[in-house]
């Protein structure tokens, strides 16, 4: 072979080091930075971003398949271009994907009356609307008892207006729900409370009529959120938040007490933007009421968004912890229908409070899982103690 043709050759493979398969990685490193933070972008004037957000960790996913097949081949511009577009993702990274161990995690303390163990759970009515439930007792609220937490907070907690003591799979439970938990209060939005703790509750924002993207409203005017300030021992006191918004609406139908209005768009793309929308709405109200809350405060919610997502930036703000980005670990959905394993149920918190553990559990017949977390609530005092 001459010298001029290995030459040509030479060329030609330097060339392919930087070829198709180099452009396939920059545009997805292009869309995964974008899906990163597409939150920062209101979904009122953007639609197409809160479906970005959704994509990131797809994106991701691709994006480490692509890593291991470039170090495989040895593609270096594809490594270089993927790790600067993971260290720009890096923040929204660790929002999905906390990775803390129990080294890094504060020591829970040795007096656990400064402890409160806080859960938040949608529990689909119990399931009451679905029969093949109702003949046995309860798998949602045995996970509750389980799991023994001081407080619960749950959304859909009732079924159209149905006590707890009228649903058949609750009754064989009652005798052990009071004893566990002699403070309960049932609200008309279904944002219901079960406390070792007594309270007192008041609605947060305006009453308005309940509304749906699929373009209904419902008879009966409910309120966004419900605030419950606990009386903790040794004369603490901390609000607690519970707020359930807008859902996708994935599953197309018509319930009790419902008005179609004439303009319903039943597309599963057109429920989704206007489920956004509404969304967008229901944070910018609650978001004045945590304003407005005491320091000490913890928020919990099925927001029926995800981490990152612009209702998420809103309500976490510059002053709320999301506890499972400083006590959780790992990747965990909190829906488990539909193929979409998502956590879109959260607990943030501020004040003299600390989250020291956060647990994921798996059970019931919900369709989502719960979070509890394991709050210290006299943090402040105590590090003032220590400088002393």
């Amino acid at each position: 072979m001459s010298s001029s043709t290995y030459d040509r050759n030479r060329r030609r493979k330097k060339k392919r080091r930087f070829g198709i398969f180099e452009i396939i990685v920059i545009v997805i490193a292009v869309i995964m930075i974008a899906c990163a933070h597409a939150g920062k972008i209101d979904p009122r004037s953007f639609f197409p971003a809160p479906f970005m957000v959704l994509g990131f960790m797809p994106m991701l996913i691709l994006s480490l398949v692509l890593l291991a097949a470039s170090v495989l081949w040895r593609r270096w511009w594809s490594i270089l271009i993927i790790v600067v577009s993971m260290l720009a993702s890096l923040s929204t990274f660790k929002i999905f994907v906390p990775l803390n161990t129990i080294e890094n995690l504060p020591p829970m303390p040795a007096d656990t009356t400064l402890t409160l163990k806080v859960m938040t759970y949608n529990v689909l009515g119990f399931n009451y609307n679905e029969p093949e439930y109702n003949n046995k007792p309860s798998a949602t609220m045995r996970l509750i008892l389980d799991a023994n937490p001081d407080v619960v907070l749950l959304q859909e907690g009732t079924s159209n207006g149905v006590e707890w003591q009228d649903m058949p799979s609750l009754a064989p439970l009652m005798s052990e729900i009071k004893s566990k938990f002699p403070y309960t209060y049932s609200s008309p939005e279904g944002l219901n409370i079960m406390s070792k703790y007594p309270f007192t509750t008041q609605p947060l924002c305006e009453p308005q009529q309940s509304r749906s993207p699929l373009g209904y409203n419902r008879d009966m005017d409910t309120h966004l959120a419900r605030a419950y300030d606990l009386q903790l021992p040794n004369g603490k006191q901390l609000r607690l938040v519970d707020f359930r918004f807008q859902s996708y609406h994935l599953s197309f139908g018509k319930g009790m007490n419902v008005r179609v209005s004439p303009d319903v768009k039943p597309s599963a793309l057109e429920r989704m933007r206007r489920s956004f929308a509404l969304r967008g709405d229901n944070a910018a109200e609650v978001r004045k009421a945590l304003d407005d809350s005491p320091a000490n405060l913890i928020v919990c919610g099925d927001m029926n968004d995800v981490p990152s997502s612009h209702v998420y930036r809103v309500i976490r703000g510059n002053d709320l912890k999301d506890a499972w980005c400083n006590a959780g670990r790992g990747y965990a959905n909190t829906y488990n229908r539909h193929h979409l394993k998502f956590r879109i149920d959260h607990i943030f918190y501020r004040g003299e409070v600390q989250a020291l553990r956060a647990q994921r559990l798996v059970g019931g017949s919900s369709d989502h899982y719960p979070l509890m977390v394991t709050f210290d609530f006299d943090t402040i005092a105590r590090d003032k103690k220590r400088i002393k």
